[in-house]
């Protein structure tokens, strides 16, 4: 799905908020593997060393500028360049050059910058702030499944040529579930905010096979870009988004979708039909959002959901002084 129209939209002149992003799956880069990373408008390299942690720096080597991502090995946990073999840590440091033994304590210390790396249930995510301020809050984790542990049903990603603010934003715009989702009435809904946590939660009439029944659709959102939302109607599924920029205009979006063990074989069937109608309200979103405007101020009306108040919460991830300061907002 692409982008059909040719006039400007706006998007580009948004900022890049800072967090944590995700940037790969964990299956998808084994041990000695060195992947370069497009995102943020910018390149960083990534690999995983020997013992299996992953570490990120900047793509060009501080010696001669050559780039760490094209011919470059891993070497036990370092990333040797491939120019001159001099091999970097996972800090930044030189450990070796091949044809020297005097390394100043500097460069041993650190002289390539890096990216604060993390894993958590199966992604790989990265901290990013053009600041490069140290990371302000962790990585959070799918909540506990009540009966064991959660099963993974599936994973699924798209690029959408939109700003990254717009995806989170869509579970705030509560008159579109009628319009594009067929959801019968305009879901009623709350949002919270503690420190650098967003709560989001919403009731709304669902079309199921058993006829209407009330289905409710909790969020919990941590920074800009990552959220646990769980769906809890004839079934009860949980989605797990990553929501990553590439730049300014085209964003990396991630799911994976869990159901609780021990279902029955009417219970699965039923927990797979709930997953397919979610996969299908994306694929209604991606043409709205990939030819939409932005638009910075949006002729609101009442029933339109707590839009205004998400972006007033979202505009602190654009304030890139060091410690920004949380706050506490509710919105009905």
């Amino acid at each position: 799905m692409t982008t059909m129209t040719t006039l400007p939209r706006g998007y580009d002149q948004l900022p890049i908020p800072f967090g944590w992003f995700a940037v790969a799956l964990s299956n998808e880069i084994q041990n000695g593997d060195i992947r370069t990373m497009r995102y943020f408008g910018t390149e960083f390299v990534l690999w995983r060393g020997g013992d299996g942690g992953l570490r990120a720096v900047d793509p060009f080597c501080p010696h001669l500028g050559a780039h760490l991502g094209v011919n470059s090995n891993v070497v036990g946990n370092d990333l040797r360049c491939p120019y001159h073999h001099w091999q970097f840590n996972g800090d930044g440091g030189v450990t070796k050059i091949p044809y020297t033994d005097v390394i100043a304590p500097s460069m041993k210390r650190s002289c390539l910058p890096t990216w604060p790396v993390e894993e958590v249930d199966g992604v790989v995510y990265v901290w990013y702030h053009p600041a490069k301020a140290a990371p302000k809050w962790e990585v959070a984790s799918i909540p506990d499944c009540p009966e064991g542990e959660w099963v993974l049903a599936m994973t699924r990603e798209w690029i959408v040529n939109i700003h990254c603010r717009e995806i989170p934003e869509n579970g705030q715009d509560h008159a579109h579930f009628g319009a594009v989702h067929g959801v019968p009435f305009a879901p009623k809904g709350e949002m919270k905010v503690d420190g650098w946590i967003r709560h989001n939660k919403v009731e709304a009439e669902m079309k199921t096979p058993r006829g209407l029944m009330v289905g409710r659709i909790e969020t919990t959102a941590t920074g800009p870009c990552q959220s646990v939302v769980e769906y809890k109607d004839v079934t009860h599924v949980v989605q797990c988004q990553q929501v990553s920029p590439i730049d300014a205009s085209t964003t990396h979006v991630r799911w994976q979708m869990y159901y609780a063990p021990g279902l029955s074989d009417g219970q699965l069937r039923v927990t797979q039909a709930r997953i397919r109608d979610l996969l299908s309200q994306v694929d209604q979103d991606i043409p709205i959002w990939n030819n939409k405007q932005s638009m910075e101020k949006p002729m609101l009306v009442q029933g339109d959901g707590p839009i205004l108040a998400y972006r007033r919460n979202y505009d602190r991830y654009f304030d890139f002084v060091p410690d920004p300061v949380p706050e506490a907002v509710a919105a009905e």
